[in-house]
């Protein structure tokens, strides 16, 4: 009893003793550490016009390896000729350039690098459009080596890496490289070229002249051209900076308002002549995709592109409105007069070097239309003054391929020649169709070496012995081109009227 007296007691007395303690208030729960304020952005914009001093310092310091690195490209030329004794001999001849390349990702171990198509390959042939400096024209190339090297001194063959290519795309001058190991990548990411603005800085890495690593900066002058030089296909923005050779393949960047970082926005490969500071970069967007990819895409076609259905309409729908259903244009030198000498029949006839003192013929391609327009179907030369005509299934392999590279040459040219004097007669309007009509009228000149070089192959073909063994019949000398026989226009309308409407 005594033990539970005592327990009911300090049971009594525990409201009391709770009653006499002073309240203590609990604790507020504890503050989060305060969270630093988001940096303003650099600009406003996508890209700076400027670089403070001290976030220069700041972008250097966070890149202590390279990622850009100078490229030797060593291809050795066969050229044939004959010794002053009429022997034939042969002088192998080697041609070194330097371009620039950069490092943008690592795949399996191995290190893929971009840079010009212009670095990567050098001519396959010598011509005067393709020229190799010391090398005369008319020489293969019968070797080419790839090497990362320290600058255009460096001769020390085992610290050289060698690099295979992996994807060339000679419409954007772009080519990837692969080096069997592991080098130090681009640590920015790919920008946006297409919210580049005429003001905004750039920043190009590369070595000059093969000599150096340097970092040249500039303005955007131009933000968006298209480049149909050379048979490029694809869009360009101009920049101011001072630049040269050994630059081709350099990555240029932009800085970025939101981050404060750089940002690769193209890689330059081309400057004016005339101009110290007047380069061309092939922007990034374009070439997002292949760079990941490494496949070519398809572009829309230029006068360089894929002759359509659509091609051949308009040329048929021209020459029957033409009084003489001809048209005639320039060639490799020579003329040619394109004549719809019946409803499903047109025939080129390349003239003799003096037209127009003389309207000879010295080669036709005919085409009958039995495949549709476009195909190759018979070939006629003068021989012995009579004109024989042999088809062009008759004809050796590789004699057939050479004349259906020129007919389909001679295609690519009169729809060019279609397409300036469209452009010629808008530019009565404005300067810009003017300027668009000079732009054309210059890629047909750029075809001037190739075009007569088709033309002797082809005239060398046409004296062969086996030509003539495939000449299974002599057809009546072909009407002058310039006069082909009128066509009945109920005929005309009636056979194709979809291509006439």
């Amino acid at each position: 009893m005594r033990a539970l007296a005592i327990a009911l007691v300090l049971a009594g007395s525990l409201p009391a003793a709770a009653k006499s303690r002073p309240f203590k208030a609990a604790k507020p729960p504890a503050k989060p550490p305060a969270q630093p304020e988001p940096a303003a952005p650099l600009c406003s914009g996508d890209y700076a016009d400027a670089l403070p001093a001290e976030k220069a310092a700041a972008i250097f310091d966070a890149v202590k390896e390279p990622f850009v690195f100078a490229i030797r490209n060593t291809a050795t030329y066969e050229h044939v000729f004959y010794g002053r004794e009429g022997k034939l001999r042969r002088a192998y001849l080697r041609s070194v350039v330097h371009g620039t390349a950069l490092a943008y990702r690592i795949v399996n171990a191995e290190t893929q690098l971009v840079t010009n198509e212009h670095v990567a390959n050098q001519p396959e042939v010598t011509d005067d459009e393709h020229p190799v400096e010391g090398v005369p024209t008319g020489s293969k190339k019968v070797r080419e080596q790839l090497k990362i090297v320290r600058d255009e001194t460096d001769d020390y063959e085992p610290g050289h890496i060698a690099l295979t290519k992996l994807m060339s795309d000679t419409q954007a001058d772009i080519a990837v490289l692969k080096a069997r190991k592991q080098l130090r990548v681009m640590p920015y990411r790919i920008g946006r070229s297409a919210a580049l603005r005429p003001g905004n800085l750039v920043q190009v890495r590369g070595f000059p002249l093969g000599a150096f690593a340097a970092m040249n900066t500039g303005k955007v002058i131009n933000p968006m051209m298209h480049d149909t030089e050379r048979g490029w296909n694809h869009a360009d923005f101009m920049i101011d900076a001072l630049l040269a050779a050994g630059n081709s393949g350099s990555p240029v960047f932009a800085l970025s308002c939101r981050t404060s970082e750089p940002e690769l926005v193209g890689i330059y490969h081309a400057g004016y002549t005339d101009a110290a500071a007047l380069n061309a970069v092939v922007a990034i967007d374009q070439l997002r995709d292949e760079l990941d990819t490494l496949k070519v895409p398809r572009r829309e076609p230029t006068l360089h592109g894929e002759i359509t259905a659509q091609d051949r309409d308009r040329l048929v729908k021209q020459l029957f409105a033409e009084t003489t259903r001809s048209v005639t244009f320039p060639f490799g030198g020579r003329a040619v007069v394109v004549a719809l000498l019946e409803p499903q029949r047109l025939r080129f006839s390349i003239l003799d070097d003096d037209y127009p003192l003389s309207t000879q013929e010295s080669m036709a391609l005919i085409d009958r239309g039995q495949n549709g327009f476009g195909t190759l179907d018979s070939i006629a030369v003068p021989v012995d003054g009579q004109q024989v005509e042999a088809p062009a299934q008759a004809l050796e392999g590789d004699v057939r391929e050479h004349f259906e590279k020129l007919y389909e040459s001679l295609w690519r040219q009169v729809l060019g020649v279609a397409d300036y004097r469209t452009r010629l007669a808008k530019g009565k309007q404005s300067a810009e169709a003017f300027a668009e009509a000079q732009a054309a009228r210059q890629r047909l000149r750029k075809r001037t070496a190739e075009q007569k070089e088709l033309l002797n192959i082809c005239s060398f073909e046409a004296d062969r012995a086996n030509f003539g063994a495939a000449r299974p019949q002599v057809a009546a000398p072909a009407p002058p081109p310039q006069s082909p026989p009128p066509v009945p226009a109920a005929e005309i309308a009636g056979s194709t009227p979809a291509r006439i409407e």
